[in-house]
């Protein structure tokens, strides 16, 4: 599935409540975590002795959790709590029954606190049949490129090895903001009741949409 060696495979169960004393989770986002996820496990640990890639001062290990859902959906909010007291990347295996989904943040550690990070935002694949999946994980010659290439291949813009991440996270932000922009402005044209007004409104949104379409070609 992920073809990772053995050697780095854990397959440790961590109880919800480790969670909740961990990330001080008020009682709205306990309830989040207990009716939306059935288990929690901490499938793999990727680190320079379990499978041979050098650390780096940004990515000394990446943890893969793998997290059985109630239902086919996980609120944003959960998978950020979890991330910000983890000092370390962590790609999330998402099951519900026989389907199946990756998802990763991209995050940074805090500059006041080091044992906290700052999640800047998400990276996921779509909802598909366990047998289906198909992503090489470790490519690059150290953890730091492992993360990097994860990212690259679930991100929504083509791109290539030699694209800079930092950049296509940013083209990615703009990607969001401008889906946004269009979603509003269509809004705004059907309720628009003057012709003029529609027209020039029109113009704009034809601008955003083929703003959007060359950052998805970048």
């Amino acid at each position: 599935m992920l073809n990772i060696p053995d050697r780095a495979l854990l397959n440790r169960r961590i109880p919800k409540v480790k969670f909740y004393e961990q990330i001080e989770v008020d009682k709205k986002l306990e309830r989040k975590f207990i009716d939306e996820i059935d288990t929690v496990n901490w499938k793999y640990k990727l680190s320079e002795e379990t499978i041979n890639l050098e650390s780096t001062k940004k990515v000394e290990e990446i943890q893969v959790f793998e997290i059985v859902l109630k239902e086919k959906y996980i609120s944003e909010q959960i998978l950020e709590n979890i991330d910000r007291v983890i000092p370390y990347p962590i790609l999330y295996i998402l099951k519900y029954e026989d389907n199946i989904k990756l998802a990763i943040a991209y995050k940074e550690r805090n500059k006041i606190d080091e044992n906290k990070m700052v999640v800047q935002s998400y990276y996921q694949s779509e909802w598909m049949k366990e047998q289906e999946l198909d992503i090489d994980i470790l490519k690059g010659l150290s953890l730091e490129d492992v993360y990097d290439n994860i990212i690259r291949q679930l991100i929504s813009i083509e791109n290539t090895s030699e694209d800079d991440i930092e950049k296509l996270i940013e083209l990615d932000e703009k990607r969001k903001r401008l889906e946004r922009e269009i979603v509003k402005l269509e809004s705004k044209i059907k309720r628009e009741k003057q012709f003029n007004k529609k027209v020039d409104m029109n113009i704009k949104l034809q601008k955003k949409k083929k703003e959007l379409e060359e950052i998805s070609m970048n």
